[in-house]
């Protein structure tokens, strides 16, 4: 994990939980590029002690940069002790 994925984690902890991880994050670093929102994304997922469910069965259309992604909305939280 790097310094980018440590200072996301301790940023989205304090925002927790969060309905839309994707939206919350494209919304929290405007000029990151696909790649990076990508990254951070599966940074959050290889984390143990998130909980993340689908928040809908509608795909939402999320704008990064000059591309376009179709996906569901993921819901996070920390996961129960």
């Amino acid at each position: 994990m790097n310094v980018m994925d440590l200072h996301v984690l301790g940023k989205m902890n304090k925002a927790l939980p969060i309905e839309d991880i994707m939206a919350w994050l494209i919304a929290e670093y405007p000029d990151a590029e696909l790649p990076q929102i990508l990254s951070l994304l599966n940074a959050l997922y290889q984390e143990e002690e998130y909980h993340i469910e689908p928040a809908s069965v509608t795909k939402n259309i999320y704008n990064v940069g000059d591309r376009e992604i179709n996906a569901y909305p993921q819901r996070i939280e920390m996961k129960s002790e």
